[in-house]
């Protein structure tokens, strides 16, 4: 599945009129918990928009393969996607033995920084935002969805967490709709916490979508993957699974791509 998302990505950025990069630089500017800049990769759909985008927020291991498959799949959908990079620009390569140095929680600013410095392009309907993460940057996208704060929240459509650690989330306030996917044998990240969260969100009125893969693992949409892998510094040195699961895979595609033109295309 990964690598026909490649394909036909690169076949659409084709097409593109040679004056338009498909993936250029994107730099933003963080103010928390210091001041950084971090570097990103925006990829740019064909056509002058305004069109809707989505932030890109990678797990702890840095930007990986999956991160940028799925850039190249949301601008063949017809999405600017920023892939942002929240390490480089800190100084950071991994932190997936200790998420502390940067809790998701903290960088969830990086969140709403990276949806601001979109609006300000002129291609970018800056009403037509959306975020999706993965592992740490599913629960950063998470701990962004729990902010109240206005106006900031006005930047954000659409919140998409895949298998995030809902440990530290004890609920899920505000407004913006959000889609949980989860693998049901995830070692590393158990569904059970983000299970929970949802369903206290539902019964508060929040639009949660909630969907478990019973036989995913961590990783699940990760197609560079070949078998089941060992991640030794996982969960502070207690180590951890993860592993490709295709049906998982097309499912959460056709699941992002629905809830995506739910709430950004008009």
């Amino acid at each position: 599945m990964g690598t026909r998302w490649l394909v036909l990505a690169l076949a659409a950025a084709s097409l593109m009129p040679a004056c338009t990069a498909a993936v250029v630089p994107h730099d933003v500017v963080v103010a928390k918990p210091s001041e950084a800049r971090l570097t990103g990769r925006l990829y740019r759909p064909p056509g002058d928009g305004p069109v809707p985008a989505v932030v890109v927020m990678h797990g702890c291991g840095g930007v990986a393969p999956n991160a940028i498959a799925w850039g190249e799949w949301l601008r063949a959908e017809g999405y600017a996607a920023l892939v942002l990079d929240s390490f480089v620009g800190r100084g950071l390569k991994r932190i997936c033995g200790d998420a502390s140095v940067l809790p998701a929680r903290v960088r969830a600013e990086d969140v709403f920084a990276a949806a601001a410095s979109l609006r300000r392009l002129s291609f970018i309907d800056g009403d037509r935002i959306a975020a999706m993460g993965f592992s740490h940057g599913g629960a950063t996208v998470l701990w962004a969805a729990r902010s109240v704060a206005e106006p900031r929240d006005g930047n954000l459509r659409a919140l998409i967490a895949l298998y995030p650690g809902c440990g530290d989330l004890v609920a899920l306030p505000g407004t913006v709709p959000v889609l949980m996917l989860l693998g049901g044998a995830d070692d590393w990240a158990p569904p059970r916490p983000c299970q929970e969260l949802a369903r206290r969100a539902s019964e508060q009125g929040r639009a949660v979508q909630e969907v478990t893969y019973p036989n995913a693992r961590h990783a699940f949409d990760a197609s560079n993957l070949r078998g089941r892998v060992y991640v030794s510094d996982a969960r502070r040195g207690q180590g951890a699974t993860v592993e490709y699961d295709p049906a998982a895979h097309t499912d959460a595609t056709r699941r992002i791509r629905d809830f995506l033109a739910q709430h950004l295309k008009r």
